[in-house]
């Protein structure tokens, strides 16, 4: 009986190439016309350790991690006992495993899953024999997988062609026989793990962070400061090569306090600039965000959350940052902060951010997580995009005393003039200034900048891009990043067993879009704010400002784990 859907694992100690299998296989999967998404798993360590790769082929479109796994791939199981609570196993998955690798670890055999043998190891004597210094284990395991689920063999052998295309031909060629002879070996496993056969179309084959950087580029920026940092780094090695296409540059600073201050300078000098970090980097930038707010100059600060608090679980998700992005900070310095609502909605929300910082003349926090950032997914292409938005840069003629850069009038926005501009000539100032930007100690002007401050953000009327909403019904599921995708899909489930709820997706996460969120969430019984960290810190968010009621309802855990759909579900029933 074929499927609509199936869930992969591909496990075994770090080298052993998990995610090189993963990836290839999901390459070859949306070339034959599937969707499909992948995250990664890998512990602390820079080298070694235990890594997996968690897939889902389908022929429908992903939102979240499956509540359990069809088959389990594992290439030796040294340390992936570790991952046990994260790849959710039972008495209908199936193990494949080479029996050479030793017997299953006690954790995973508790799930009682059916365990396969198949070997993929090969001998001394295969290895002379089959030349090319072997078989890839790795790429024979893509290949049973790929020929048991209905993936094309051609793709697959093409995909291997492009993942590997810089380890040299005579890498490619032995690990296109690996497959070759994996495929056949399939043809001795009698397991019901078919598809049902794809919808051909025209799609994406992307990272959450490769579309933020993407969407960064679309909004204009042309510079972007950076330390690499887990689980962003990978976004700044796809941008480096791409923003040099557009005449950009990106520069690796020697740590995060100078990537942003390289950030604030090249917007000063009239470029739309963006920093790229995580939480241990949010915390380090918090002084010059600050100065961004004093000074009103704009920036793109893109943060890819993992768990916290101090160097946390790096490699790990978790939704633990967004009292830092709202509120981080000494004194009274108010940001707009967004949050993208799934892997297609990285490619947009940056767009937008960069559009609303040029705008506003305000730093612009972009909250992702690991979960979205590192997810690789093929999605249908978004042809809608945000309404472009500039820089205002002209102000009173010519020939008056002092421009005033930061005039307090009925306008709360002011321009700001490139420097060297004859006649505009000002300064960028940090310390309470005047309207012309020098240095002032007075109680009047310090209020009076502040509100000038607080009125822009209090204008900013994101219209219909404040989020989405989904269904109907009394209750209400509340949710950000990608912790939308579980609700969505737990609120189908519901719909199905007659229990009809919404999901409200927040893509602004401050200033609180008000209005929006009343009508969203208006005749609810019951409203449920579902977060990934241990404080409910949006849900407090949300009450603080008294956007739903106390009686809102809150499901908040740290990371690692993702919420699955099920979990979801259970709560609201």
């Amino acid at each position: 009986m074929a499927r609509t859907s199936i869930a992969i694992v591909f496990a075994g100690s770090g080298g052993a190439g998990a995610m090189t299998a993963g990836t290839v296989l999901l390459r070859a999967a949306a070339q034959t016309g599937y969707y499909g998404q992948m995250t990664q798993l890998f512990g602390p360590q820079v080298r070694g350790g235990e890594a997996a790769a968690l897939l889902q082929i389908s022929t429908e479109q992903i939102e979240a991690q499956p509540n359990r796994f069809d088959l389990f791939v594992v290439f030796d199981w040294e340390k992936v006992e570790r991952f046990g609570a994260e790849i959710p196993l039972d008495g209908a998955s199936v193990i494949l495993a080479d029996p050479r690798a030793g017997p299953v670890p006690a954790g995973i055999a508790k799930s009682k899953a059916r365990v396969v043998a198949l070997a993929m190891n090969d001998s001394h004597a295969a290895r002379l024999e089959h030349g090319l210094n072997g078989r890839r284990v790795n790429m024979f395991a893509a290949g049973v997988v790929s020929a048991l689920i209905g993936v094309d063999a051609r793709h697959l052998q093409a995909a291997i062609g492009i993942v590997l295309s810089g380890k040299g031909a005579e890498a490619i060629a032995a690990s296109q026989a690996s497959a070759a002879a994996g495929i056949e070996a399939a043809a001795g496993l009698t397991l019901n793990l078919r598809l049902d056969p794809p919808q051909q179309a025209s799609r994406w084959l992307i990272s959450g962070n490769q579309a933020l950087a993407l969407g960064a580029l679309r909004g204009g920026v042309r510079f972007v400061g950076c330390y690499p940092i887990t689980p962003a780094t990978d976004l700044v090695e796809w941008l480096a090569p791409e923003i040099r296409k557009l005449g950009g540059r990106l520069v690796q600073a020697e740590d995060e306090l100078a990537a942003i201050n390289m950030t604030l300078g090249a917007s000063y000098g009239g470029t739309p600039a963006m920093t790229v970090t995580s939480g241990p980097g949010m915390s380090l930038m918090g002084e010059t965000i600050g100065l961004a707010v004093a000074a009103e100059i704009p920036a793109v600060v893109v943060d890819v959350m993992r768990a916290g608090p101090s160097t946390g679980i790096a490699s790990k998700t978790e939704q633990s940052d967004v009292n830092i992005a709202i509120y981080g900070g000494h004194g009274d310095a108010p940001r707009v902060v967004l949050a993208p609502i799934s892997v297609t909605d990285c490619l947009n929300t940056a767009e937008y951010a960069v559009y609303i910082a040029e705008s506003l003349q305000t730093p612009v926090i972009v909250l992702s997580d690991q979960a979205l950032g590192q997810a690789q997914a093929v999605i249908d292409p978004n042809g809608s995009r945000p309404k472009p938005l500039k820089r205002r840069t002209n102000g009173a003629p010519p020939g008056i005393p002092l421009f005033k850069r930061y005039a307090v009038d009925s306008d709360p926005i002011t321009a700001m003039p490139l420097p060297g501009t004859p006649g505009y000539q000002w300064v960028a100032e940090g310390l309470t200034h005047n309207e012309v930007g020098l240095p002032a100690s007075g109680a009047g002007m310090h209020a009076a900048q502040i509100n000038k401050r607080a009125r822009k953000l209090q204008r900013f009327d994101p219209g219909e891009l404040w989020g989405e909403t989904w269904g109907e019904g009394d209750v209400v599921l509340l949710a950000f990043g990608s912790s939308v995708g579980p609700a969505r899909v737990a609120a189908r489930r519901l719909a199905a067993a007659g229990q009809h709820a919404r999901v409200v997706a927040l893509r602004v996460l401050s200033p609180l879009p008000m209005q929006a969120i009343a009508r969203a969430t208006h005749g609810a019984r019951r409203i449920i704010v579902i977060e990934q960290n241990h404080g409910a810190q949006l849900y407090r968010h949300l009450v603080g400002h008294k956007a739903i009621p106390p009686s809102a309802e809150s499901v908040a855990r740290p990371g690692p784990l993702p919420f699955r759909p099920s979990e979801v579900a259970s709560y609201v029933m």
